[in-house]
């Protein structure tokens, strides 16, 4: 009997000690659950209020810059250093396409003529073949500045017979030499449009002597007659390759100087980037009546990448450039 009550009783014991610890994990799992639920309110309080004070702190600052009335607060002994507004920024630009380097120009590129400033050069006195004057019936003007490679040499502007430019020997062609400008900008040239065409530019004709040119004058008449000539040749003095900035090129291919020319890779590609190497072509197709001469796709002057940029972007001649526009008489 006593077993059986002591039996009861432990059971009993045991079962309130279960119930008990079961009271005792739920309340320690309420606790817990409090605990972390009152740290989140807490740390959510934290960055609400971080928050406002950053919205605050910019609204300020966004009011002291709008307001133009607003003076900056001064201590007392302490003069303030102004502060300079920040430039704006300009806009990224694109980059531009590398220029090859080249000789400067030796004087600055003169300003363009305005058309209004245009000076037509009188035909009285002078003789015409087919639209083309003769230069013997010309006086020629003595040009100043031979050195300047931007000059204007014609049928009406001379280089003085005791001009001695300085030389050097080309490259790419049978002893023939030029100035020192124009042979770092033919080097130049020559390479890029290698590089682009596969073809390899020639010089044919370079720098001539006055009794180089003379000669080439008096051979043109006795072959193909004085029209001929005056559409095609210079006087001696008033060529430029007496300047020794004129090229007559071809391509290492064929060597002589031809009308075909415009039409291959290389003539394609040098019409089309020879003003980045400070060349033009001198005696366009559409300018015969400017230039006095009939079009050479294969004759290129020297004057600086500056000028040959002007003249490119104007689609101008020296002659135009310069306002010196001889007249045609009608029926010439």
């Amino acid at each position: 009997m006593k077993k059986s009550k002591r039996l009861r009783q432990l059971k009993i014991l045991k079962k309130s000690r279960f119930i008990l610890c079961m009271i005792l994990t739920a309340a320690a799992a309420v606790l817990m659950t409090v605990w972390l639920l009152h740290m989140s309110l807490l740390s959510s309080a934290v960055s609400q209020a971080d928050h406002s004070a950053d919205l605050s702190g910019s609204s300020a600052e966004s009011s002291a810059a709008d307001s133009p009335t607003a003076a900056p607060s001064l201590t007392r002994g302490v003069i303030p250093t102004p502060t300079a507004a920040p430039s704006p920024s300009p806009p990224p630009s694109p980059t531009p396409t590398p220029s090859p380097t080249l000789s400067p120009t030796p004087s600055p590129a003169p300003t363009p003529a305005d058309i209004s400033e245009t000076v037509q050069i009188s035909s009285d006195g002078i003789a015409w073949y087919n639209g083309f004057a003769d230069p013997r019936t010309i006086t020629a003007e003595a040009v100043g500045s031979t050195e300047d490679i931007t000059v204007l040499i014609n049928k009406y502007f001379a280089i003085p017979a005791d001009y001695a430019p300085d030389l050097v020997l080309a490259g790419s062609s049978n002893t023939q030499y030029i100035r020192t400008e124009a042979d770092d900008a033919w080097d130049l040239m020559r390479a890029a449009c290698e590089t682009d065409t596969g073809y390899v530019l020639y010089l044919c004709s370079g720098y001539r002597t006055f009794e180089n040119q003379a000669a080439l004058f008096t051979k043109s008449i006795r072959d193909k007659g004085i029209a001929h000539a005056c559409s095609r040749n210079a006087l001696e003095g008033r060529s430029e390759h007496n300047l020794g900035l004129a090229l007559d090129i071809s391509t290492t291919d064929t060597r002589v100087i031809s009308s075909g020319f415009a039409e291959t890779p290389a003539g394609i590609w040098v019409v089309a980037h020879c003003l980045e190497y400070g060349f033009i072509l001198r005696y366009p197709s559409d300018k015969t009546a400017i230039t006095g001469y009939v079009y050479e796709p294969w004759h290129y002057r020297y004057v600086g990448t500056d000028l040959a940029g002007i003249l490119f972007a104007a689609g101008q001649t020296l002659e135009e450039y310069y306002g010196k526009v001889p007249v045609v008489p009608e029926g010439s």
